[in-house]
């Protein structure tokens, strides 16, 4: 069974920053905004999407030139604390989910 996604409502920090890594583009959204503006149950994913629509290479994405439009906090938001109770547990059980 896929994951859940995770939603505005879920990010951790008051700003979360968007950066290409392929071009300049950079953003800074000050999440309760968001959250007013778009709610709180909406997919973080989804929202990335959205603010990526402007850009030619996503939505013209060619073999050389994709959008690498993304959120470096998203990285470790999310994943357990390798000193967190469950941390061994929650590894052993993506293993598991992986070789499924």
């Amino acid at each position: 069974m896929p994951e859940r996604l995770k939603t505005l409502a879920e990010f951790t920090k008051p700003h979360m920053v968007l950066i290409c890594t392929q071009c300049d583009r950079k953003g800074r959204y000050n999440v309760a905004r968001l959250i007013e503006k778009h709610g709180e149950e909406m997919p973080i994913r989804d929202f990335i999407d959205m603010i990526g629509q402007s850009c030619h290479r996503r939505t013209h994405p060619t073999e050389h030139q994709r959008c690498g439009l993304g959120c470096d906090d998203l990285i470790y938001m999310f994943m357990p604390k390798p000193a967190a109770d469950g941390y061994a547990e929650k590894l052993e059980q993506n293993k598991k989910a992986a070789r499924e």
